[in-house]
């Protein structure tokens, strides 16, 4: 007989305490030992994007406000694999990466256009909304026969889409955090501040007829993420352009865009004097990437204090 050992990989948001991470206060002075950034690695082949992440030491997390930027696809991509949709696709995320790496956050995913949810959404149906996701990373440990074999399980997790009050839009203001409540778990909460006021999107909204018009917050299952909470631990903010299939491959040339994208604040949690605090995540703390053309990406200096930054993706111009 077989035996399957298996790591559970999402808990309860009850099984810890949540609260500490809920609007910690700032600390802006010296950290003794803290551990200074790396050197920027090699890009990552496989989309276009702008990565910032911290050093490997004591975070437990990281917190930024941002404001949505818009998407334009490229027609002259769209349906080359034969399943009906454009190539290219955004993502706003975090992650931590401790002995596993996590991602966490949002990407323009398949969206019903009205409060009517009854039909089936399929690979064509179109994206107007951003949906969290999340992706982590756990073990299978089989034995067959008194031999044990491990696996690495790769989890891809997204919010149902029926859930409307969980469809974030371009122009939306929103407070986006991943961090470690429990040891060797995660979570992401995506907080709204501000609903945009963007006429196509506010309109569309406000056909979902949703709970005093506004959209939800939004909380994540705990989710694994081995290391995190007792490790040293690397946090990170990530703008992009996925590509469908091409993980790992060279960008593909796209004409696909989007849009000022605004980070107002962001910070990294750390425990300090028992407290959870929030440290601005400035430019002293961080490695910067913009991969895998400078040309395609244009970032501006926002609020030097609390790690502002204004972000377009633009592929095109690279072909231009």
């Amino acid at each position: 007989m077989s035996l399957t050992i298996q790591v559970v990989p999402t808990l309860d948001s009850r099984n810890a305490d949540i609260s500490r991470f809920k609007n910690p206060k700032i600390y802006a002075g010296p950290i003794p030992g803290e551990v200074l950034p790396g050197e920027t690695p090699k890009c990552f082949l496989g989309a276009w994007y702008r990565k910032v992440f911290s050093s490997f030491d004591r975070w437990l997390g990281i917190e930024g406000v941002i404001r949505l930027g818009e998407f334009t696809p490229d027609p002259l991509r769209f349906n080359l694999d034969h399943k009906g949709r454009h190539m290219d696709n955004p993502s706003i995320y975090m992650g931590g990466k401790s002995s596993n790496e996590s991602d966490a956050g949002l990407n323009l995913n398949l969206s019903y256009l009205s409060a009517d949810t009854s039909g089936e959404l399929d690979l064509s149906s179109p994206k107007v909304a951003y949906r969290p996701f999340w992706r982590y990373i756990y073990s299978d440990a089989q034995d067959i026969n008194n031999n044990v074999t491990r696996r690495e399980i790769n989890s891809w997790n997204v919010s149902d889409p029926r859930n409307l009050h969980y469809y974030y839009f371009p122009g939306d203001v929103i407070r986006m955090s991943v961090y470690s409540p429990r040891k060797d778990y995660l979570q992401l909460r995506i907080e709204v501040i501000e609903p945009t006021k963007l006429k196509k999107y506010a309109t569309l909204r406000q056909g979902y007829q949703l709970e005093n018009g506004r959209p939800a917050d939004f909380y994540s299952p705990l989710f694994y993420s081995k290391g995190h909470g007792s490790e040293n631990a690397e946090f990170k903010r990530v703008n992009s352009i996925d590509q469908y299939g091409n993980e790992g491959f060279m960008a593909q040339n796209t004409k696909a865009a989007v849009s000022e994208a605004e980070w107002k604040e962001v910070f990294l949690y750390r425990e300090i004097d028992g407290e959870i605090r929030k440290v601005p995540f400035v430019a002293a703390r961080q490695t910067s990437m913009i991969c895998p053309d400078r040309k395609a990406i244009t970032v501006r200096p926002g609020s030097e204090e609390c790690g502002g930054e204004f972000i377009s993706i633009h592929p095109g111009k690279v072909l231009s």
